[in-house]
């Protein structure tokens, strides 16, 4: 079988010569038998002329007979066949029989102890070159396993650094490719299940342009005008489409379809391929080593896209994992959070009601005889003003809860929905404050609310309806978990962007409009600060539950500023020492350059 050259840094004699012969194939040809017995004459013509000096410096027969038992072993190396080196042998002892023994130029031996000696000789001869045919198929075997592990570590190395099937099924093509030295072709399967071709690799392992449809003649081959790197491969649909079925390799070398061109491979697991490489080899038939590789590394590319699909299957299972614990938690977070403030303003409404309705007056008397008629039931006692107006406040504040709890999730989902358009303008920042102050919780009456001045032109392309619900969240947040009395400072300030650290900040980069929501609260503990951002978490409860708190400002603060190219973050209040100081970042516009920008929709 073939194997390729050692390595550049094989350069002992040893190596040199497996080199040499490793590339004399073990199948029989007729014209590799004539060289051969060329070799075969040569070989034993230098032994009979290195033996004619021996005998000149007067060594003897011995030396001689060992110098063709030496010529026999360097044919065995040289040669395959095991007539050959029987030839070999036999010559040798005709050789020296004729040239070396009395009477000379005879073949005939005067002597008792030349029949002796020549049989010896024969059999030495013999048994050192099948031992030398032996060592030196093993040698060639080891060589030809330690470069297929070599090729199957490279394959693995390159098919890990793969992170799709597409990426997968390429990089197996152009290793099949680079391996045979020749043409891969590879057959994906279409919407109907047939298999065409998907991608051509070239022997240098680059990819080459596909045949149109139309480039086909009848015969298979791609006919007909060619891109200048397309080279005239053969595509036999049918064979690929039975290793395809039957998830087993088909073509040559095979039993199915074994006039075939190419070796055909189907890749993926058996019961299902993803695909067929067709594996051409450089005008000649693949050897039988060539097609072991190719079926190792078909493995090892079956192992990859084995694992891939794996890591897609665990993904898409933990994406529907999650959806289905996020509609979990929406239905309970309906079922308790929508029920209380429905049931408060059902309860006040009743009371209400009930304050409001006139008392039931007595019937009149029919008998003429006065008959004491049972005493009318007394009137509901008035509400009080202020009650009346606490039951009152109750019913405005659950609508409010209500109107904008279904506003953010209405506004959640159009964000994660598809086809979302944000109508950017140029707005400043300062405006969308002012804004935003306007709608905020009427509690923050109980808290010290300040809007300091920004620092600089804080002017920014926003969705301005969306950037004030941001606002509004998180001042409301503020709101909700810090006691009355709290200072509450909205923040806005226009800065150069933050550079990593030892690194400086970029040429040319745009500065960032910095907007900070900051209280004097209790804070929020560091094990909660990762989570603040996540759909249906509150602080200090996990998932929202049985309070009024779906756990979605944050969470759509969060989704709005990304849409628009930003980032939030959370921070403790270190100028305090306790507290929050919730912060997002825009990129700042310029008057000038960003004009022409202004109002254009920004489809997400």
């Amino acid at each position: 079988m073939q194997t390729p050259a050692v390595d550049a840094d094989g350069t002992s004699v040893t190596k040199r010569w497996l080199a040499l012969t490793s590339a004399w194939t073990e199948g029989p040809k007729p014209r590799r038998i004539l060289a051969e017995l060329a070799i075969v004459a040569v070989d034993l013509a230098l032994a009979t002329l290195a033996g004619v000096a021996l005998d000149r410096l007067g060594l003897g027969a011995d030396a001689i007979v060992i110098v063709y038992v030496l010529a026999v072993q360097m044919v065995s190396l040289a040669t395959v066949s095991h007539v050959v080196c029987g030839v070999a042998t036999a010559l040798s002892v005709a050789l020296f029989c004729f040239f070396f023994t009395e009477p000379r130029y005879h073949l005939v031996a005067w002597g008792s102890q030349y029949p002796g000696t020549f049989a010896v000789m024969c059999i030495v001869a013999l048994v050192s070159s099948l031992i030398s045919m032996r060592l030196r198929r093993n040698a060639r075997e080891s060589q030809a396993a330690s470069h297929m592990m070599r090729v199957l570590l490279q394959t693995n190395h390159a098919l890990q650094r793969c992170d799709s099937v597409q990426s997968v099924m390429g990089e197996a093509g152009r290793q099949l490719a680079r391996l045979v030295s020749g043409t891969v072709v590879l057959y994906l399967p279409n919407d109907s299940g047939l298999l065409e071709p998907g991608a051509l690799f070239l022997p240098d392992g680059t990819d080459a342009p596909l045949p149109d449809a139309g480039a086909l003649d009848g015969t298979g081959v791609i006919a007909g005008p060619r891109a200048p790197r397309q080279p005239n491969v053969p595509i036999e649909v049918s064979v690929a489409m039975r290793a395809f079925e039957n998830g087993e390799p088909a073509g040559n070398g095979t039993s199915l379809f074994s006039s075939a061109s190419g070796f055909y491979l189907p890749v993926g697991e058996k019961d299902g391929p993803l695909g067929v490489f067709a594996v051409l080899g450089p005008g000649v038939p693949l050897s039988q080593g060539e097609r072991d590789m190719a079926r190792a590394v078909a493995g090892e590319t079956s192992l990859a896209l084995g694992r891939e699909l794996a890591a897609q299957k665990r993904e898409q299972a933990m994406v529907l994992a999650k959806n289905e614990q996020l509609r979990a938690n929406l239905l309970r977070s309906i079922s308790h959070d929508l029920r209380t403030p429905l049931t408060s303003i059902g309860g006040a409404a009743d009371v209400l009601l009930e304050a409001d309705d006139p008392a039931p007056t007595a019937p009149a008397p029919v008998a003429p005889a006065p008959v004491a008629s049972p005493a009318a039931p007394a009137p509901p006692p008035a509400l009080a003003p202020g009650r009346r107006v606490q039951l009152e406040r109750s019913i405005r504040d659950d609508a409010r809860w209500l109107a904008a709890t279904v506003e953010n999730l209405l506004a959640m989902t159009r964000l994660t929905g598809e086809g979302v358009r944000l109508t950017r303008t140029l707005e400043l920042m300062d405006d969308v404050v002012e804004e935003a102050l306007r709608h905020v919780d009427p509690k923050v009456a109980d808290h010290v609310l300040s809007a300091e001045p920004s620092r600089g032109l804080c002017l920014v392309s926003v969705d301005a309806r969306l950037m004030v619900q941001v606002l509004v969240n998180l001042v409301n947040n503020a709101v909700k978990y810090t006691p009355a009395g709290s200072r509450i400072t909205v923040r806005v300030e226009r800065h150069a962007p933050a550079a990593e650290p030892g690194h400086a900040p970029a040429a040319g980069e745009r500065d960032v409009v910095t907007t900070s929501v900051t209280d004097d609260g209790p804070g929020i503990a560091p094990a909660d600060r990762d989570r603040v951002f996540d759909t249906f978490y509150t602080v200090g409860r996990g998932l929202a539950d049985g309070r009024r708190s779906f756990g979605l400002g944050l969470a759509l603060c969060k989704s709005i500023i990304e849409a628009h190219g930003g980032a939030i973050r959370l921070e403790p209040n270190r100028a305090d020492g306790h507290g929050c100081v919730f912060s997002f970042d825009l990129p700042a516009c310029d008057l000038g350059s960003d004009l022409e920008g202004g109002g254009v929709p920004d489809e997400q």
